[in-house]
This record gives structure tokens, sequence and C-alpha cells, in this order.
């Protein structure tokens, strides 16, 4: 008998996002409708947040924080080494000046390092929830208010933590593979009312939608984007959210079963540290567990200047990988997979 494959990661999606999606597309509204208001509201009130915007990805959740952050040519911002590249793409487009802040052994930002590199010129510091985890936050956000800093979360793999959007700017992701899906989409929480209202017309050319629904065209005083939810989007996240306390508590009990066995693990993926990394990925894969590295530091792409060095980032850039922790894997799964690292490592 063959054994299991496990994925790394897989989409989610229920039947009741299917219903929603056929719903929406007969109801003749298919752009930002009323399914994005519920959304919106019901985001809002499962995780307690206030002024939330919805978006067409997290990584317009990101340029619109930049935007309302007032980030602009020379501006510093102290940023993670280790994340996804769109945390960072969006400062070089705004020419503003990256300082890259090393990582700590979780592989999350060192905030020691942060605090080396404030200085004067410092506008804003993004924290990432590097899988979820949320080790760090409460110190930058101190930190922030001591200095009259903007902190940006970089919350898109957050979504069943514990402890997040409390910056001034959160940046939710709910891509095709993330805890809640609407197969792609963002959302920004705005901690600030009135940089939140400037969110939504920003988000939709500049325009006060609501107002323009009622008088028709009206005036544009600003430069605003192309980047707000559509209704067929919102009808497929409204449809996740009846199963999200069952992802997150089942997501949970694979942390659980990880940490159980010795194997640090977050909301989103569990990472484990080899000095025989590529070894190992293959040996999984040869046993139908798929794995990766997924995000690496991002000093490795020309964009962003070339390298430089950081202690911890080349101590652990060839060490750390990626394990499967998703709705499809079963605990007994995560045992599984914890046996097999102890088989390889004990060879």
């Amino acid at each position: 008998m063959s054994r299991k494959k496990i994925k790394l990661f897989k989409p989610y999606v229920n039947f009741y996002a299917i219903l929603n999606v056929i719903k929406t597309l007969r109801s003749g509204q298919l752009a930002e409708g009323p399914r994005v208001k519920e959304f919106e509201k019901l985001f809002s009130e499962k995780f307690q947040l206030e002024n939330v915007c919805a978006l067409n990805s997290g990584t317009t959740a990101l340029e619109l924080a930049y935007e309302l952050a007032d980030i602009q040519e020379g501006d510093e911002v102290i940023t993670p080494i280790l994340t996804c590249t769109a945390t960072n793409l969006p400062l070089i487009r705004r020419k503003a000046t990256i300082v890259f802040a090393d990582i700590d052994k979780d592989l999350n930002i060192s905030i020691e390092d942060v605090k080396a590199k404030i200085t004067t010129k410092t506008k804003a510091i993004i924290f990432v929830h590097f899988g979820g985890n949320n080790r760090g936050l409460k110190e930058l956000l101190e930190i922030a208010k001591e200095k009259n800093i903007k902190l940006i979360e970089d919350a898109a793999q957050v979504i069943g933590s514990n402890f997040w959007g409390k910056a001034d700017f959160t940046c939710v992701s709910l891509q095709a593979i993330k805890t809640l899906t609407s197969g792609d989409g963002g959302m920004l929480i705005v901690k600030d009312t009135n940089l939140f209202n400037k969110a939504k017309r920003l988000r939709w050319f500049g325009y006060d939608r609501d107002l323009k629904q009622k008088q028709g065209d009206t005036d544009l005083l600003e430069a605003g984007y192309k980047y707000h939810m559509n209704d067929i989007t919102a009808a497929i996240g409204l449809g996740n959210m009846k199963s999200i306390d069952k992802l997150i508590n089942h997501r949970r009990s694979l942390i659980n079963e990880y940490e159980r066995n010795g194997i640090e693990a977050h909301i989103w993926f569990a990472t484990y540290f080899s000095d025989k990394r590529e070894e190992l990925m293959n040996f999984l894969k040869e046993n139908g567990v798929e794995t990766g590295i997924y995000h690496y530091r991002n000093d490795k792409y020309t964009v962003f200047g070339g390298r430089k060095n950081f202690k911890n980032m080349d101590e652990l850039e060839n060490k750390y990988m990626i394990l499967p922790l998703h709705h499809d894997v079963s605990v007994d799964d995560v045992t599984t997979i914890c046996n097999l690292i102890k088989t390889f490592e004990n060879k």
C-alpha cells in the first residue's frame, strides 16, 4: 500500500464558498458591492478589529499602507531580511531607503538589530509575522510609540494567531493557500479613522464610492488606485469564514503535535533546522512529504542592492525549512513527519 502524499500547502474552499460564488455570478453584481461590505463587517467582528478595508491582495494592502504612512523618497524603513519579496518591493518603487534588520533564531526580526538601526531618518518599521509568529510585536509597538515611528504589520500569514492587528497598519493576505482564502484578496486594518477613510477612497481611484453611487460623478482630490475587492472574491471569503474556527482549531492541534516532538510551529507552518537540509528534504520527499524553503533572504536579489553580512541570517540560511501544516494534514501525518525526521537525524 502506497504512503499518503503530504503536500506543503493546499487551498481550502468549502461548499458555502462555491454556493456563494454561484449566487453572486447570477446576481448581476460582480464588482465591489454588498458582498464586500458584508465580508468586511464579518471579518471585523470575528477578529475584533476596527477600520477594515477589503482589497484585491495582501500585496496591495502593503502598497496602500506605505502610501498612507507617507513613505517617500529617502525615508528609511527598517524591515526584516527574511520575508516574502512583496514586503519590500513596494519600498523600491517609492525610492525609500531600505534598512534590512537581521532575524533571530526563530526567523522573526531581531529586535536588538532594529534598535541598533533606528536613526532620525527612520520613517517606519515593518514587522513580519513569519509563519504567523508574533514574537517581537509587543516590543516593536513600544519602540515605535517611544520613537514616534510608524509600525506596519505584514500579517500575510497571521490568521489564527493570538496577537496581531495592533500596529498603525496591518496587512492581511487572503491568497489561495492562506488559512482563510478568498481566492486572492487582502485586508488593510488602519488605526487612524481619517487614514482609514482615505484608504477607502484610494482603493478605488480616489472616489468616495458611496457618495459617487448616490450623486453620480464627484470631484477627485487624490490620485487613487484600482485596489478594491470585488463581490466574487468576497463571496469566496464569506463562505470560507463559516469554517474558520474549525480550520484554526485543527491547525492548533497540529502545532501541539509538532511542538510535542520538539519542532517549532506557528499557525501557518512549522519550521525545522538541519545542517543537512537538502538531504533531509529529499529524504522526506522520497517518503511522500513535500517541504520547502518558500521565503528567502531578500538581499540575494539584485533589486535590493546585493548581499550583506547578517550574523543570524548567514548562519541559518542553509538550515531552515518549512513543514506542512494545513487542513489536509492530520495529527497522525505530523507524527509521521516527525518520526521520519528523527529517523534521518539518527542515521
